[in-house]
């Protein structure tokens, strides 16, 4: 069975939200699907799972929550840090800033709620450019994946707890083609197919 990292940014709630996932055995492609995950900023005003996991032969041996370890920089605020689960922290305007005065009437925290259920994402639509994301990856001190890695062009089985979807347990590479009409839980158990490379999920 394979190594891999996977990154995740997502929302669950009740039968629907959204999953952003990236299957790799590059951690520099895991990097940048995070940081692109927030500067699109459809996370803002629905955060949920912002997360890495890390598969050594199939196993998963390392789940990481990423927000403790973000900041965000958006032109004319201070930084924004976030606690766990995506709590945020910061995000003052600046001296100056055309935001001062609109700031006034929230509390600080607030404020920045906000400013990242109403503002940021129309930012992230028209000047993503201008969003600096920084991840501390040496702080988070992920492992180097085991041999064999997982190669391009294969997939992965998931397993997951029914009615849980933030749950993921151990993974089984599917060597052959999927059908869309193949039923995989009736193979595997309850889970979910993975492509190594970019997964968007509707749920």
């Amino acid at each position: 069975m394979y190594s891999f990292y996977v990154f995740e940014g997502s929302f669950h709630q009740g039968g629907g939200g959204w999953e952003d996932i990236e299957v790799s055995h590059s951690l520099p492609a895991i990097q940048q699907a995070a940081v692109e995950y927030i500067r699109l900023g459809n996370w803002a005003g629905a955060r949920d799972n912002f997360l890495v996991r890390v598969y050594q032969a199939g196993q998963l041996a390392m789940e990481v929550d990423l927000y403790p370890f973000l900041q965000v920089k958006v032109p004319e605020l201070t930084v924004i840090s976030f606690g766990s689960g995506g709590q945020p922290h910061g995000g003052e305007p600046e001296p100056g800033s055309e935001y001062e005065e609109e700031m006034d009437d929230y509390e600080p925290g607030e404020w920045i709620e906000f400013y990242l259920h109403n503002v940021f994402q129309a930012i992230a639509e028209e000047e993503a450019d201008d969003i600096e994301v920084t991840i501390d990856w040496a702080r988070l001190a992920l492992p180097e994946l085991k041999q064999p890695v997982l190669p391009d062009g294969k997939g992965v089985y998931v397993r997951q707890i029914q009615g849980n979807k933030s749950t993921w347990r151990e993974a089984i590479t599917v060597d052959d083609d999927v059908d869309p009409d193949d039923d995989l839980e009736e193979r595997f158990g309850y889970g979910r197919y993975l492509t190594c490379g970019y997964n968007s999920i509707d749920l």
